[in-house]
């Protein structure tokens, strides 16, 4: 059956309003982590990749690094979740998140794209993958 673009956008764009509700539940685990990796990723020590999950743009502490853990478990569950309900890959979930969040990072923030290389965003718009 072929369904026509804008529904499955439509569709898409739901999906994926989803994901980053169940990931903003995830995110705020308790207030000191919480805050601790919204201080990371303000400092660019901590920013988001281009597989849908938080990636290190500097070598973080200990402490960082398993509450940044922490909250990539929380997605991949998400995106598993999301995915079983789409009869779709965990993998194409966590991509077309990603997209959502790689447009949303603030000036200042740190970034990964596919090529591996971290970036900070500038004033610029982030360049869109092309899976997006």
């Amino acid at each position: 059956m072929n369904i026509p673009k804008m529904t499955r956008n439509r569709t898409k764009i739901a999906g994926l309003l989803a994901v980053i509700a169940a990931i903003g539940g995830v995110a705020v685990m308790a207030p000191a982590q919480g805050s601790a990796v919204t201080q990371a990723i303000s400092a660019g020590v901590v920013g988001e990749t281009a597989s849908g999950y938080l990636g290190f743009a500097q070598t973080p502490s200990a402490e960082l690094r398993a509450q940044v853990d922490a909250i990539n478990l929380g997605r991949r569950s998400a995106y598993s979740d999301l995915a079983q309900q789409r009869g779709t890959t965990r993998q194409q979930v966590a991509a077309e998140t990603a997209c959502s969040r790689l447009s949303s990072i603030n000036p200042g923030g740190a970034y990964q794209l596919r090529d591996g290389v971290w970036r900070t965003r500038g004033s610029a718009p982030i360049p869109t993958p092309d899976y997006c």
